[in-house]
């Protein structure tokens, strides 16, 4: 075999970030926007991980942990390795059109992309129950304590519902009526200094804001139900709720409360944050006919918007 060429989609959440963190369920959807990894058999004893962005990375096999953006990319590719019972020497390119460090799972979907493309060279019958796993080992490299959803949307693509400690679904349900932009903010920001930020002011004001967590199970479950029926007038009622109830516990502020309005005022079904808040991106769901004249809208006031719609296709062969 030549080379294995695997592609993998993005992920935003639709409802319930920040309240997840408690326990709360949430909602996320597979965005078609992908990430791409190509696998090839190397006659060196080396892995070889190549990146338009990041340049090329040679790994020996005796590496201890590595400042390096391709060091997890490495880290999965031994991870498939392993499963195999095998010692071959591997170059894998990666290639995204998925913005990093926008909230939208970058490093998920290179990772679940590579543990597909090693696995699909090395003749292993992987499920994808195995590659969500082997993809989550980068993720752990890259954020510690991870949820799991970015990588297992990922893979499995559609809509995801899930809860920490009680695991993942995937909704049945057909996005064709709609689609998705998103906008950046332009404002950087750290998740882990939010969460934290957001799990004191609960501390704080636990009498107040347990009412808040509260609320915002009952709004994923009605989420749902509106997924299910395919009402998603109701489900855009519900994403401008939600972001009521993240404005609540502080992670808006003036630019994405600009580009949400913005986005509402030009049609969108419903707009919200989309993450961690702070910063990054909004998420505005929108009937098909009139995503193009709200992206042209949000593009006023946003240097990055993205169009896309949401992906039945988890990780995907491409070529091999």
């Amino acid at each position: 075999m030549g080379n294995v060429t695997v592609t993998a989609p993005a992920k935003a959440i639709l409802v319930g970030e920040h309240f997840v963190v408690a326990g709360c369920p949430a909602i996320a959807l597979a965005l078609d926007i992908r990430a791409k990894a190509t696998a090839e058999l190397l006659n060196e004893d080396v892995i070889e991980i190549v990146s338009k962005e990041f340049g090329i990375r040679r790994y020996g096999g005796k590496e201890t942990r590595v400042e390096d953006p391709l060091y997890p990319v490495y880290l999965v590719v031994k991870e498939v390795l392993k499963l195999a019972g095998s010692n071959q020497g591997l170059k894998v390119v990666i290639e995204s059109n998925i913005p990093p460090a926008a909230g939208l799972g970058s490093s998920a979907a290179v990772a679940v992309a590579t543990a597909s493309a090693v696995a699909k060279l090395l003749g292993l019958n992987a499920s994808l129950e195995e590659i969500t796993r082997t993809a989550y080992t980068g993720e752990v490299e890259i954020h510690k304590k991870p949820s799991g959803i970015d990588n297992t949307v990922s893979a499995y693509g559609g809509a995801i519902y899930f809860s920490i400690g009680k695991g993942f679904e995937r909704l049945d349900v057909n996005f064709s009526q709609v689609r998705l932009v998103l906008a950046d903010s332009g404002i950087q920001r750290s998740t882990g200094t939010l969460v934290a930020r957001v799990l004191a002011l609960k501390s704080k004001h636990s009498s107040v804001l347990d009412q808040v967590y509260a609320a915002a199970t009952v709004l994923v479950e009605n989420t749902r139900d509106a997924l299910e029926r395919e009402d998603f007038t109701a489900v855009g009622e519900l994403m401008n709720i939600n972001h009521g109830l993240l404005s609540a516990i502080g992670v808006s502020n003036a630019k994405l409360e600009e580009l949400i309005y913005t986005a509402r005022q030009a049609g969108a079904l419903g707009a919200k944050i989309t993450g961690a808040g702070g910063g990054g991106m909004i998420l505005a769901l929108c009937w098909r006919e009139d995503a193009e004249q709200i992206a042209m809208e949000l593009s006023k006031a946003s240097t990055k918007v993205l169009m896309t719609s949401v992906s039945e296709k988890g990780v995907t062969l491409e070529s091999g």
